[in-house]
């Protein structure tokens, strides 16, 4: 239970402290485009094996985790 309430405190902590950097990186934006951007051309579009890739990274952190946990159980 201890560390499970240090965990949640440095997860908050990290949260907390990241939003004012997200915050200011979003305020010094440049403006958006001019009106002549031209619309009609498609733009890139983005492969479905990248949602594939990150289900597949996700999935093989997760394991790595696991088997770090029932390590640190076993000795």
């Amino acid at each position: 239970m201890k560390n499970k309430k240090w965990f949640m405190t440095a997860v908050i902590t990290i949260v907390l402290s990241v939003m004012p950097i997200c915050a200011s990186a979003y305020q010094s934006l440049p403006p958006g485009f001019d009106d002549n951007v031209d619309d009609e051309t498609p733009a890139a579009p983005i492969s479905g094996l990248v949602a594939l890739g990150l289900l597949a990274g996700a999935g093989y952190g997760i394991k790595k985790i696991k088997n770090a946990n029932s390590k640190k159980q076993k000795s």
